[in-house]
């Protein structure tokens, strides 16, 4: 409850004065003073009903809301790596369906062009004809990430991932979450070798 006082600017999960202690026996709370969706999951998991499944401190300063960005990014790369981003040019309907939820409307939406604009269009050219051009969808972008800060690492750092798609990490993080994807072997070992 101090993390949301704190991250939302004084509001209190549960509400206000004597509706709290009540929205606190129920579990009901509403985290819409925070715009961070992965300090909304990050809050979730620590006001718990059941206390046992609270994170302990060591998990909670794990958690990828205290990630610094080249932790985000590294993470992002990790994901372009798994066989559904490897194979985003031919992803089935119910991916990209499920996907879409997390990512409609997003500054990501229409990649391509913000990364045409940032970088040399004969190395997204190159890029995008190693095959068949990458889908502008985000298993498309995830691939993209990875085989750019595989293959082309000096121009990698011409984009700063966060801050040209601010809501990437979380989107991504919360999907790959809910599918499952971060309690993958290939995902948590390279994940926490990056610690």
């Amino acid at each position: 409850m101090l993390v949301y006082y704190i991250l939302s600017g004084g509001h209190h999960p549960f509400g206000e004065d004597v509706e709290c202690e009540y929205n606190i026996l129920r579990g009901r709370y509403s985290l819409e003073h925070l715009n961070d969706e992965v300090a909304k999951d990050l809050v979730e998991w620590m006001i718990n009903e059941t206390p046992e499944e609270r994170p302990t401190v060591e998990q909670t300063l794990a958690h990828p809301f205290f990630w610094t960005d080249e932790r985000r990014v590294r993470y992002l790369k990790i994901l372009g790596n798994e066989k559904e981003a490897e194979n985003c040019r031919n992803a089935d309907t119910e991916l990209l369906t499920a996907i879409a939820k997390y990512t409609e409307g997003k500054s990501f939406s229409e990649w391509k062009t913000k990364v045409s604009s940032q970088l040399p269009s004969e190395l997204v050219q190159k890029l995008d004809g190693k095959k068949k051009v990458y889908p502008e969808n985000t298993l498309g972008l995830l691939r993209f990430i990875r085989n750019l800060h595989t293959h082309y690492k000096a121009d990698a750092v011409k984009i700063n991932l966060m801050t040209e798609f601010p809501d990437l990490f979380g989107s991504v993080y919360l999907f790959a979450k809910e599918r499952g994807w971060n309690a993958r072997e290939s995902v948590m070992m390279d994940i926490n070798s990056a610690s």
